[in-house]
């Protein structure tokens, strides 16, 4: 599976007004956009969260670090699952991989060797670009276990992509960082360490109302719980114009960009 998934990656394209998303296990995501530039947010790819905090993983890693060959790494706080301290080394000795991250990244983003150069730290309101990719930090309410934790708010290409990343209930917060219309919504559904519920997920994905909505965050370890099942349905009640999904690690999507209804 470690290969296949890098080499589809490669060979799969988004064609204009388009977005593919391939999921990478946890809160991971990859998001590659129709002028081919890719953008990974939150990869964990090792067990270093076994190692450090003794949560074994459930569900193997789709892809090994050494054939995760992207564009950009953004990270929306410092948990392990999120900024993969024995993945990262791996990731930078891409040189040419940018690193985007929340303040509290700082300290993983040096220790995995990274210069000044290559990584940005992005605080609410905060922008970094890079090709078809615009990625601005969104206020997240992680509580006391990430209080520097944010959400991206990316532009790829033609379609918005609101990504929550790890956060409680805050919908007036979260939204004020947006904008403009999002087209593509991920939120986390596992409902533990201050995360979204799927119940809540569904509840602020029917104030931003997106196109699509995808749940993640769940299934990795026992101790983060997550019921994907109930998520959907409870997603059954949204407006019919928001549909919703999981994506499993290793798995793809295409979103294409809508006209408004």
């Amino acid at each position: 599976m470690t290969g296949t998934l890098s080499h589809r990656i490669a060979r799969t394209q988004a064609k204009p007004g388009e977005i593919v998303v391939f999921g990478l296990g946890q809160a991971g995501v990859l998001i590659k956009t129709a002028s081919g530039a890719t953008l990974a947010i939150d990869p964990y790819l090792s067990d270093c969260v076994e190692r450090l905090a003794g949560f074994r993983r459930l569900v193997p890693a789709p892809i090994r670090a050494e054939d995760l060959d992207v564009d950009v790494v953004a990270c929306t706080h410092s948990h392990p699952d999120h900024l993969d301290v024995d993945a990262l080394p791996i990731l930078a000795a891409r040189g040419r991989t940018r690193f985007v991250g929340a303040p509290d990244c700082v300290e993983g983003f040096r220790g995995a060797g990274l210069a000044p150069g290559r990584f940005v730290i992005l605080r609410p309101g905060e922008e970094f670009a890079h090709s078809d990719l615009v990625v601005r930090a969104t206020f997240a309410d992680h509580g006391k276990l990430a209080p520097d934790a944010v959400g991206f708010f990316v532009r790829a290409g033609a379609v918005t992509i609101l990504n929550v990343g790890d956060t409680g209930y805050a919908p007036e917060r979260i939204m004020a960082g947006t904008g403009d219309p999002v087209d593509v919504m991920i939120a986390p559904i596992n409902g533990a360490f201050g995360n979204l519920t799927g119940e809540e997920a569904c509840r602020l994905a029917a104030l931003v109302r997106p196109r699509l909505l995808i749940g993640n965050h769940f299934g990795m370890f026992a101790e983060h719980g997550g019921d994907p099942a109930g998520f959907l349905a409870e997603a059954e009640k949204l407006p019919a114009v928001i549909r919703a999904q999981t994506l499993a690690a290793g798995g793809m999507l295409r979103y294409r960009k809508e006209a408004a209804p």
